[in-house]
């Protein structure tokens, strides 16, 4: 199954102890992973490229095939990121590589739609809509005030408002892809992958231990996301067809939710996250029955603050404002699936 190839990925984490000091400034940044059958270290490299996330992205694949060789995470950095990597490690490297799908190919698993809305409902923070446990606040707009969205827009700060002309101007297509039932999801290919990649070790990797560490952040929502309900907003470069970012939107009850957001370096220099947000506000004022969009939890208070100046307040008790009581929505299709 699935699920059991993640845990397998994901427990345990791997530590990994202070980086060695370089011996030349030209040398790229290190950290040492202790390797598990001897008493060396082995030394692996923080930098992330084309090729590389490439190559990660073809192991993980080969793991979610059910290859087991490829169900260990320590053994992929090794041979991806390590300075001398074993002939065995480079041989599974390469196969892996060698059989690895093309760049937009889908190949996450073709989960059923009552088992994508229950996997979505941990992120969407059902724990506190049931009374089960509390979650972070969440940041929410209130619609129902908005005649259009340029009406929201227009009751903005200046710097915002500037901010999302320029986001409007950026030369890149959106196209929207509907999550479907029993077929792969469509941003599960090396396209969508680069986005979580890039965008976690952007956020994260302010140290070659940290390095790692978002790699292992990446692979893990990588997977989260790819296996939820809902519909994705794919943004792609006008000029070279390139995918720039993803955003994963479900929508539930009379609460449209900004499920989850990756961009690649690229898209965060064109204001794709801000594009994504007033899109985001627009369909949810456009939308029949929806009085809420709803930007999840914040990982920080600069973040929340961001979040507040394009008019989403930070909310405690944000399951007694926002809506989720009613099914999930398909596209223009509503679930036959009862949920909490």
């Amino acid at each position: 199954m699935f699920v059991a190839v993640v845990l397998g990925w994901l427990a345990p984490t791997p530590k990994f102890p202070p980086p060695r000091p370089a011996i030349a400034r030209s040398r790229p940044p290190t950290a040492q992973l202790p390797n598990l059958f001897g008493k060396k270290e082995v030394v692996l490299e923080a930098v992330l490229d084309d090729e590389k996330t490439a190559q990660l992205f073809a192991w993980i694949a080969r793991a979610l095939q059910g290859a087991p060789e490829y169900n260990n995470l320590i053994s992929a950095f090794q041979a991806i990121f390590g300075e001398r990597p074993t002939a065995r490690l480079i041989g599974l490297r390469d196969a892996a590589v060698a059989a690895a799908p093309a760049e937009d190919a889908p190949v996450g698993d073709p989960i059923g739609l009552m088992e994508r809305e229950q996997m979505s409902l941990g992120a969407m923070g059902a724990g506190q809509w049931t009374g089960r446990w509390r979650t972070r606040p969440h940041a929410l707009l209130d619609v129902r005030g908005y005649g259009d969205v340029d009406e929201w827009a227009k009751s903005l700060p200046r710097g915002a408002r500037r901010t999302l002309a320029k986001s409007l101007a950026q030369n890149f297509t959106v196209t929207s892809k509907v999550i479907d039932g029993d077929a792969p999801a469509p941003h599960s290919s090396l396209a969508h992958f680069r986005c979580v990649v890039e965008h976690e070790a952007r956020l994260l990797a302010k140290s070659p231990d940290a390095f790692f560490e978002a790699l292992q952040v990446a692979i893990s929502r990588y997977m989260g996301t790819t296996q939820q309900a809902g519909v994705i907003r794919e943004y792609r470069d006008a000029e070279t067809g390139r995918v720039l970012a993803f955003a994963h939107e479900v929508q539930k009850g009379r609460c449209m939710r900004g499920q989850w957001f990756y961009g690649t370096d690229a898209a965060s220099k064109r204001y794709v996250w801000f594009h994504s947000v007033h899109e985001l506000v627009r369909r949810a004022i456009e939308s029949d029955g929806v009085d809420h969009a709803d930007l999840g939890p914040s990982g920080s208070d600069s973040f929340t603050e961001l979040k507040e100046r394009y008019g989403f307040e930070s909310v405690e008790d944000w399951h007694l404002v926002a809506d989720y009581s009613g099914g999930f929505r398909h596209g223009d299709v509503e679930s036959e699936f009862l949920w909490p």
